[in-house]
């Protein structure tokens, strides 16, 4: 009866709106009692969606939720189903109302009277969460992300080495744990570390009544990136730190180094409430109820406003691959407050060094044709925008994600899942002109975009800058047909080693680990095998612009294939084709590259070819060889590229074959004896006139060297961000 009497009261709203689109409005300041009307608007999202659900069923027309300015705080995830989907001729959006700023919060607003505790240390208590369990890893003042009490303190003048301490070496296997629980049953050969000593020169000299509620954040050994542990036990006399629970944050289907630590590692540990001796630090007694904090200069604690997260997701969009969820839009949104994820469930979705947690603050299964646009992803607690399995169509487009917990947008399928009429993956779907900067606080090996087992994802037009690990980042070689284009990407790797803007992997099927990590003899190499069954379509990457001072600025690591690599600008670094085939880079620049562009451990019959480049060194070599295929050329084609070097008026190849010891023994080839291998027959070695590059403008004079071989000139102006990027977000 009550459905038939609301439907008959949307049936006389549709009819007074005549011919015009459907509206509903939703405020904080609503009633989910009132009509939703402009002056009666809901208040809340879940209400405004029962309502477009129901319009559906009487109009066709297009539906556009409203949403007021003010903080919506979700005591659920907000999910939407196929039933509330859209049409391509009447869409359902969900916008900001005019300038109105929206914020649709994962978390709470806590009413706190705050007491002074010692110190400059404020406590209050804390009341019950809606009867949930009194937790949650994170506390914002006035709207920005405060630190949880840690030792060391919190420093991020250099970035993923201040603030931390070093480990002073491992637990071995023989070492008698004190309590005995989590890992008992490993051993630290890599596959999961039992715990690190300390120093107690550098280690904290408090005493920490509750070190099983601590967290340990520390780098694998070659720093690829990060791995967390709950604490079980400290033994101050023996200065070990035993590990419980974690450790499975990074990837390792072919290897245990990657989940392995050692006396390299930095490492900070959180969650510890003697450490709380530092403004913005806070720390919460789950057993008494009562929260800490110590404010920072400017903040009034009595009149602040305290929001903690108590949802991991706010947004699910969950259909299926029969009957997805289609033609929903969210925009104009400031999305934040959800909670961490680094100790939750990872899954390897490929062979490569990631681990990913398949959670989202914006969560896609089963959706077609719905966007994501002009949001602000506001340091949410772990990855920002997660499409999972099958996707079609989807858009994440002009929306800035700002210190996110790990990476900013991903589109990752299951290739287990992917058989007969199955497809469960992510489809042409973009991620365009987005501005992403400052991400991982948490997790460390992560990306502004991250593509894995997924086909034709378009990248463009994004700003990246200020990452831990990578710019952008494509996990394996299935299916292939992405497009990397037009993204401006800068200041990647702060806190991890090797990569850059771009990194690939292709660790599939045909991927020969013995050649790849094996030891360089001279029968240990072979050709690529049938590597396009995986790589289908070529991926291309073109009119980039990355800059960096190290690293690689296009990086193919172990067995990446078909690529297409052309009109790119890398500044202060430059390439690397590790083992891979069907290859061809073309047109790019490198300039004031560090390091050489390298050919690192080939397949023999690899088919790449390298042609039309212009190479500006500011190192010693062009070219950087380790251990070239043992039969036939290194690669198809090396010809009519323009090649200087900022030492010396000189060319040089600086290669290490195979059978000799290692990475340390070098021969150096003159462009002589470079072109007697067969290699740039008809390349240069002369500056090529860049026009003028202390502005960016890399393109060449028209007397250059670089154009009578074929080099085309391309456009400087058109990288990153777009002219229609929201003003709403730039600042």
């Amino acid at each position: 009866m009550r459905k038939s009497m609301y439907s008959a009261k949307l049936l006389v709203f549709f009819c007074a709106a005549s011919t015009f689109a459907a509206e509903f409005y939703v405020s904080p300041d609503g009633s989910d009692a009132n009509p939703g009307t402009k002056d009666k608007p809901f208040g809340t999202l879940s209400r405004a969606r029962d309502a477009v659900r129901q319009a559906r069923k009487i109009v066709s027309e297009p539906v556009t939720v409203y949403l007021r300015g003010g903080s919506y705080y979700l005591s659920e995830t907000l999910v939407f189903t196929p039933q509330d989907s859209g049409t391509q001729n009447a869409p359902i959006v969900y916008t900001a109302y005019k300038s109105d700023k929206p914020v649709i919060s994962g978390g709470i607003e806590l009413d706190l009277k705050w007491q002074p505790y010692k110190d400059g240390i404020f406590k209050a208590k804390v009341a019950r969460i809606k009867g949930a369990k009194l937790s949650f890893d994170q506390l914002f003042i006035n709207g920005k992300r405060q630190i949880r009490a840690r030792y060391p303190d919190y420093d991020m003048s250099d970035p993923g080495k201040s603030g931390y301490i070093h480990a002073a070496g491992t637990i071995s296997d023989d070492a008698r744990d004190p309590k005995p629980g989590a890992n008992d049953d490993m051993t630290f050969s890599g596959a999961a570390a039992r715990g690190i000593a300390f120093d107690p020169k550098t280690f904290t000299r408090k005493k920490w009544a509750r070190p099983n509620e601590a967290i340990i954040h520390i780098f694998q050994r070659y720093y690829w990136g990060n791995l967390q542990w709950r604490i079980k036990d400290v033994d101050w006399g023996k200065h070990f730190i035993w590990f419980g629970e974690g450790g499975w944050q990074m990837g390792g289907k072919y290897t245990t180094v990657a989940s392995a630590v050692d006396a390299k590692s930095r490492f900070y540990i959180e969650n510890v409430f003697e450490e709380l001796d530092t403004p913005g630090e806070w720390y919460l007694d789950k057993a008494d109820g009562i929260l800490y904090y110590m404010p920072t200069k400017g903040v009034n604690i009595k009149t602040a406003l305290v929001e903690v997260p108590v949802l991991q997701q706010v947004v699910r969009f969950v259909g299926t691959q029969d009957e997805p969820v289609h033609h929903i839009t969210l925009a104009g949104l400031r999305i934040a407050h959800t909670a961490s994820t680094f100790l939750e469930q990872y899954s390897i979705p490929s062979l490569s060094d990631w681990a990913i947690h398949r959670g989202g603050s914006v969560f896609f299964e089963g959706a077609r044709h719905c966007t994501i646009k002009n949001c602000w992803f506001d340091a949410v607690g772990g990855n920002a925008v997660f499409m999972n399995n099958y996707n079609r169509d989807n858009v994440v487009t002009g929306c800035k994600f700002t210190e996110t917990g790990d990476s900013a947008i991903l589109f990752v399928g299951s290739l287990e899942l992917t058989n007969g009429t199955r497809r469960s993956f992510p489809y042409e779907c973009q991620a365009t002109n987005n501005l992403i900067h400052d991400c991982g606080v948490f997790g460390k090996q992560i990306a502004g975009v991250y593509i894995s087992r997924a086909k034709r994802i378009t990248v463009a037009h994004n700003l990246i800058y200020n990452m831990p690990r990578a710019g952008i980042c494509i996990g394996d070689g299935t299916w292939g047909g992405h497009v990397i284009e037009y993204n401006h990407v800068h200041d990647t790797c702060r806190e991890t080693g090797d990569h850059g803007p771009f990194n690939a992997w292709g660790r599939d099927k045909y991927w020969c680990l013995t050649q790849s990590h094996g030891a360089y003899t001279k029968d240990r190499s072979h050709d690529a095998g049938n590597v396009l069954v995986d790589a289908m379509e070529p991926v291309i990457i073109r009119n980039n612009f990355f800059e960096e001072t190290s690293g690689w600025g296009i990086d193919l690591d172990d067995g990446a294939s078909n690529y297409e690599i052309y009109n790119n600008l890398c500044v202060g670094v430059s390439m690397k084709l590790r083992e891979g085939a069907y290859r061809t880079i073309y047109n790019n620049i490198w300039a004031n590259s560090v390091g050489a562009v390298a050919f690192h451990l080939g397949y023999e019959d690899n088919h790449d070819r390298y042609f039309r480049n212009i190479t500006v060194t500011k190192g010693a070599s062009i070219y950087a060889v380790i251990a070239p295929p043992a039969k036939g050329p290194w690669l198809k084609e090396v010809d009519y590229n323009c090649f200087y070097s900022g030492k010396g008026n000189e060319f040089r190849a600086r290669v290490a074959p195979r059978g000799e010891k290692g990475r340390g023994d070098k021969r150096n080839y003159s462009l002589k004896e470079w072109r007697q291998l067969g290699f740039d027959q008809h390349s240069v070695f002369a500056d090529p006139m860049f026009v003028d590059p202390e502005n960016n403008d890399y393109r060449v004079k028209p007397e250059s060297p670089a154009l009578k071989l074929g080099f085309k000139n391309f456009p400087m102006d058109q990288f990153g961000l777009l002219p229609s990027f929201s003003k709403k977000w730039r600042n």
